[in-house]
């Protein structure tokens, strides 16, 4: 593969984990404070083959709310974050 074609597959995937990002933040309507990372990985388990995307939240109340969803990031949409939701605090 070519640097360029490298950079341009880096360029795309970006573009996705951003739009995820947005598409947590609307599900979820966690507000402009908590911190949603999107992450894609080969992921190793034998029932998951290939690419997975981990999503985690950290609301402002420092609880931590993680989803592995076992599809690569450019195929993530929002039908898919159904069962995600914002962190809750513990009573």
């Amino acid at each position: 593969m070519s640097f360029a074609a490298e950079i341009r597959d880096k360029a795309i995937t970006l573009w996705h984990i951003q739009r995820v990002k947005g598409l947590v933040r609307d599900h979820t309507q966690i507000g402009p404070h908590a911190f949603v990372t999107v992450t894609e990985f080969h992921c190793t388990h034998p029932a998951c083959p290939g690419l997975a995307t981990r999503i985690t939240i950290f609301g402002i109340d420092l609880m931590r709310r993680e989803v592995i969803l076992h599809r690569p990031v450019a195929d993530i949409t929002a039908h898919d974050l159904r069962n995600v939701s914002a962190p809750r605090a513990r009573r």
